[in-house]
């Protein structure tokens, strides 16, 4: 490996790390395998009087990820070493730097750790299994639909006729491309309020999907006291809101046409609304690209 390739894995369990790179003292990586491709599945059923088949669905499945190397120094201590890393069944994040690249994770379990007792062959195979077969980008990516931008600089002179120290920037609509080609992104989608705001929605104009908090039945405001938070990531879809310090669940808001969308593959175009006060919505969208290999 150059000095700019590493691969880092992290009992996070244990909160250990074991860092291997040119640098690393004993231990070497002879090969990695499982992080460039992905296996897929795809469902079809026949059709009872024609040639082929119908499709159905399809699903990108678990990622294997095996690591073989060797312990060329302090054979003893570096096996351990490994033992303690790569306990069986414990979690752990592999990250994967190459050069001129961010680093990409992904989270796994420890399936197998089988180290040579030989001391002058060293040989070790270890075998990761990852339930979320993608990578993960280190840092989330930002964008505000609306929100206010401060225009204080310092040192600052204070006129006395008064002035602005901050301006509102509105962008009701806009475009996010994906062009990694992985479907499903999840959000965190933050609104907040400069003002009373009704039934808050944010939606996705390619498929026509929103998510609506508050309905004519059961509204919503949404007040400068509050902040709420939409979460469409797969396993932790849900509405909570913040006031006073204080989380609370308000899925019982939802409206029952909202669906909780997530980025798709190619342009995405998200933009907000309400049913009253939009002009005082401010709309804050985190998300992290997401990768079917380093």
């Amino acid at each position: 490996m150059s000095i700019k390739r590493a691969a880092t894995f992290k009992n996070t369990e244990d909160n250990i790390n074991l860092i291997v790179d040119s640098l690393c003292p004993g231990i070497l990586i002879e090969s990695i395998e499982g992080i460039y491709a992905f296996t897929g599945e795809v469902k079809t059923s026949p059709y009872s009087q024609t040639h082929g088949d119908r499709y159905k669905s399809s699903r990108v499945l678990k990622r294997n990820i095996v690591v073989i190397g060797k312990i060329f120094d302090d054979f003893w201590d570096n096996r351990q070493l490994l033992y303690r890393i790569f306990r069986p069944g414990s979690v752990g994040e592999f990250c994967y730097t190459e050069p001129d690249r961010s680093n990409r994770y992904i989270n796994y379990y420890v399936e197998s750790c089988d180290i040579d007792q030989d001391p002058f062959r060293g040989q070790y195979q270890i075998s990761l299994i990852c339930p979320d077969p993608f990578f993960y980008a280190e840092k989330p990516e930002h964008i505000d639909l609306a929100s206010w931008l401060s225009d204080f600089t310092f040192e600052h002179d204070f006129l006395a006729e008064g002035e602005e120290l901050g301006h509102r920037e509105t962008s009701m609509i806009q475009e996010v491309d994906n062009l990694n080609g992985v479907d499903g992104i999840g959000m965190k989608i933050t609104l907040t309020a400069s003002g009373d705001v009704t039934n808050p929605y944010v939606y996705l104009y390619e498929t026509g999907e929103r998510i609506t908090i508050g309905t004519d039945d059961n509204p919503y405001t949404l007040t400068s006291a509050k902040r709420v938070e939409i979460e469409t990531t797969t396993g932790k879809k849900n509405v909570l809101q913040f006031a006073n310090n204080v989380q609370t669940r308000i899925n019982e808001y939802l409206d029952p046409d909202s669906s909780f969308f997530q980025l798709k593959a190619g342009k995405n175009t998200i933009g907000y609304n309400a049913a009253a006060g939009s002009n005082f919505l401010n709309v804050h969208i985190e998300y992290k690209m997401r990768y079917l290999g380093v």
